[in-house]
């Protein structure tokens, strides 16, 4: 795959985005614009029955309110603009209609307004002060990570050009090497392809925030015998039997971004031949299910522990399933995701491993290619 495959981004009428993490849950625009006139006219209303009425209510009490919509302002400043509206008006309010002759429970309810308006503004404008410090350091940690994609980009296509010059020069020189000189440059192009793999993944799992996938009727059946034919020299290379079998009935398009599929079956393919031992064999097989197409890889080797197949199971950070599972099935869980569609893992300590994909049909069979 080369570089242009993972920063192209795809063409499509419906697109399908990667599960954005739940942003914290907060009034709707259409009701704080009806709550916070609505507070005005409380706070007015309120204002208006202190100055013709003699009583000794603690009007302020309502005053908070128009306080508290300070959050709701541009300006830090405005919650002490608010505050001192609400505190004259409570200082109107004694004087008006005329003072109230039970003195002293009035200057104690107009002094408590006063107190409480205060504190509830020191309050808002702490928030405030915290709310500014955690956007300052969101943009930071924004542009960081920013910086750190486009280094990581960078870094790895850097790689990638002398890393298939390794690849290519070591398979010119097995058709001419010496016999015992086969299999250490078997051995490096393995390790070469391997590296080649893993840096492709961690490029499409820096750029998948910013990748948009697309759903359309998808060919499985050819998907995976493409991804199978690419595989072939490898599973060659570790003398693994690679063995495709595809139903009839199987062969229907599936609803999926034809990129995203592809790139699991090929890491489900090359994960399942990296971990079979020589003489092993790896099969290729989808079939028609109740809910759509199941595409399934299975290995006869080593097998994951249940530990790592309940990682694959569980809503776990990118960093810490790429360091149990590696980042071929990091990124496979990923795009399943993203897609929709479902990926399982079926496994057990050295009896092999097998993935299954399913995917939602999207219409008739199609003739097998």
């Amino acid at each position: 795959m080369d570089a242009g495959e993972h920063w192209d981004e795809p063409e499509g009428e419906l697109l399908l985005q990667r599960p954005a993490r739940r942003a914290p849950k907060g009034l709707p625009t259409r009701w704080v614009k009806l709550l916070v006139p609505a507070i005005y006219l409380a706070c007015l209303v309120a204002f208006i029955s202190d100055v013709t009425h003699d009583n000794t209510l603690a009007y302020g009490i309502a005053y908070v309110s128009l306080v508290c919509t300070a959050v709701f302002h541009r300006s830090p400043g405005s919650v002490w603009w608010l505050a001192g509206i609400a505190i004259l008006m409570v200082l109107i309010g004694y004087f008006f209609p005329a003072v109230s002759s039970d003195v002293v429970d009035s200057i104690g309810n107009r002094l408590l307004s006063v107190v409480a308006i205060l504190v509830v503004a020191a309050l808002v404008r702490h928030a405030r002060d915290i709310q500014e410090r955690l956007a300052e350091q969101t943009a930071r940690a924004e542009a960081g990570e920013r910086l750190k994609t486009e280094v990581f980009n960078n870094l790895s296509h850097e790689i990638r050009t002398p890393l298939h010059a390794i690849i290519g020069f070591s398979e010119l020189m097995m058709a001419t090497c010496r016999p015992d000189q086969r299999l250490p440059l078997g051995q490096m192009q393995v390790g070469g392809k391997r590296l080649l793999g893993t840096i492709d993944n961690l490029i499409d799992l820096t750029n998948l925030d910013r990748r948009l996938l697309r759903a359309e009727p998808v060919d499985i059946a050819a998907s995976m015998r493409q991804a199978a034919d690419k595989a072939r020299a490898t599973a060659a290379e570790r003398q693994v039997s690679l063995v495709v079998e595809i139903a009839d009935a199987a062969v229907l398009p599936a609803v999926a971004d034809p990129w995203a599929v592809q790139r699991i079956l090929e890491n489900l393919l090359s994960n399942a031949i990296n971990f079979t031992r020589t003489g092993g064999t790896v099969l290729v097989a989808a079939v028609a299910s109740a809910n759509g197409v199941v595409a399934t890889v299975e290995d006869t080797g080593i097998g994951m522990s249940s530990e790592m197949v309940q990682e694959l199971s569980e809503p776990v950070s990118d960093s810490e399933l790429a360091a149990t599972v590696g980042t071929g099935l990091t990124l496979s869980r990923r795009l399943a995701e993203a897609m929709q569609a479902e990926l399982s893992f079926d496994s057990r300590p050295g009896q092999g491993t097998t993935a299954r994909l399913r995917m939602p049909a999207g219409g008739a069979p199609q003739a097998s290619r």
